[in-house]
């Protein structure tokens, strides 16, 4: 009678690194189509300058740029027309920030002279949330901008803006972040 073979032991160390590397194999794929989702982001077109449908609140809308920041609401839109640069396109409005204008807040004028405190007499927190539309030289007035008011009692919602792109504004309910 002939003599069977030993089983040496090779295929099982073969079985464990086929499985390994499919699972490696199935992490790169993830982190791939992962990768791959990141790289679409969403770009504001539109901001609307309304309330939560949620919260009963009106919504104060300051725009931070250039180191300084204005105020518009539905109550000042007029009087913010010298702060900002308005453009009427085939029926749309939008705004283009001027810092130029009085209605412009420096960071003295927040710090030292208590512009917030002014703010918050005439727009409560009860009754009013704070919407910050950023522009990238804005950062840091809007940074301090919220640090007060969240301890005044405000809540935000944040919009930010490429450096040359118009504030396309409509008076309507939206939601909030």
């Amino acid at each position: 009678m002939a003599k069977k073979a030993k089983y040496q032991g090779d295929d099982g160390m073969d079985a464990f690194l086929d499985v390994l590397f499919n699972v490696i194999g199935i992490l790169v794929l993830i982190v791939a189509f992962a990768a791959l989702q990141s790289l679409d982001t969403k770009v504001v077109k539109e901001a609307y300058l309304g309330v939560k449908i949620t919260d009963p609140k009106e919504m104060i809308n300051i725009v931070c740029a250039d180191r300084k920041c204005a105020m518009i609401t539905k109550k000042n839109q007029k009087a913010g027309n010298e702060d900002f640069k308005v453009i009427i396109k085939n029926r749309y409005k939008s705004i283009k920030p001027t810092t130029d204008g009085k209605g412009w807040m420096t960071y003295g004028q927040l710090a030292r002279q208590n512009k917030l405190k002014e703010i918050s007499r005439e727009y409560p927190s009860k009754e009013y949330n704070i919407s910050l539309l950023i522009y990238p030289d804005g950062f840091s007035i809007a940074a301090i901008l919220e640090s007060k008011a969240r301890r005044a009692g405000y809540k935000f919602r944040h919009l930010f803006f490429n450096e040359n792109e118009n504030i396309s504004i409509g008076m309507s309910k939206s939601y909030v972040n």
